[in-house]
């Protein structure tokens, strides 16, 4: 008889309770390993999140878990990985090529809280165009945390759509 299977339900125990939360990472040089709270154990390869692979073990080793439990968050490279991505066999797309980015700015905390108020908008709205946490935009507002790269080659458009709604601005009042 199968394990599956059962003669009769009343013999059954209950089932163990499912769940995506992540209770631990490990990463080594080839592979992402999430801890489950159901006690499951998920590893995918390194190279199914491009962003990880290319970073240094100690950006690799710096992550958060985010505090409902279902994703993990790597702030030096602003990557965002799920258990469910894994136990579903999704690797991170790596962008199509693109031209080579230019050297981001620097951004010091005035300069983002200048930029995200004269777009008009929350900490988390600017955290939703960015793909990054709110906490992560007060972070950087506060000066507890710097931009990545990636984020602020980012402010860098979103600052130059802010300019540019700002000079709009100006012609439609001259």
């Amino acid at each position: 008889m199968s394990t599956a299977v059962t003669a009769d339900p009343a013999d059954e125990s209950p089932s163990p309770e499912v769940s995506e939360r992540i209770s631990g990472v490990e990463v080594s040089e080839e592979e992402i390993t999430f801890e489950l709270t159901d006690g499951r154990v998920v590893s995918v390869p390194l190279s199914w999140s491009w962003r990880l692979e290319e970073a240094t073990p100690e950006e690799r080793q710096n992550f958060e878990i985010s505090p409902s439990g279902y994703s993990v968050h790597w702030p030096d490279v602003d990557e965002d990985l799920s258990a469910r991505g894994a136990l579903r066999g999704t690797p991170a797309p790596r962008p199509r090529s693109a031209p080579p980015a230019e050297e981001p700015s620097e951004w010091t905390p005035g300069r983002i809280k200048q930029v995200r108020e004269s777009l008009g908008v929350s900490q988390g709205e600017l955290a939703s165009r960015m793909g990054v946490r709110q906490a992560t935009v007060s972070d950087w507002e506060t000066g507890k945390q710097s931009p990545s790269p990636m984020a602020r080659r980012l402010l860098d458009r979103l600052a130059g759509g802010a300019d540019a709604e700002a000079t709009e601005g100006d012609e439609v009042l001259s």
